[in-house]
């Protein structure tokens, strides 16, 4: 604690981020406790699908992260078959993601 006596206001990203990180650990176990296999991080992906198929693209417009947290944490679901990705029917290119019925 004495590197915050230190450094004072200048440690602010440094003190939230650890208030981040501990907010995050708690989470993780309030899912455990309720037996949800989700991390909180995947939360706002699942939270948009709920309503509906979206590109990653479109889900990251939604929820104001980048394309590539989003095609990661999309990958990370779908290895948890969470969500499934299917190409887009009108454009091949595309790839939508939904929900599955885990």
């Amino acid at each position: 604690m004495d590197f915050f006596n230190q450094t004072g206001h200048m440690a602010i990203g440094t003190r939230l981020r650890m208030l981040s990180d501990k907010v995050s650990d708690d989470a993780a176990q309030v899912y455990q406790l309720f037996d949800v296999d989700l991390q909180p991080k995947w939360f706002p992906v699942f939270h948009v699908l709920q309503h509906g198929e979206f590109t990653i693209t479109e889900i990251a417009q939604q929820i104001g992260h980048s394309h590539p947290s989003v095609s990661k944490i999309v990958s990370e679901m779908a290895k948890k078959k969470i969500v499934t990705e299917n190409k887009d029917k009108n454009d091949g290119r595309r790839n939508v993601i939904k929900l599955s019925h885990f």
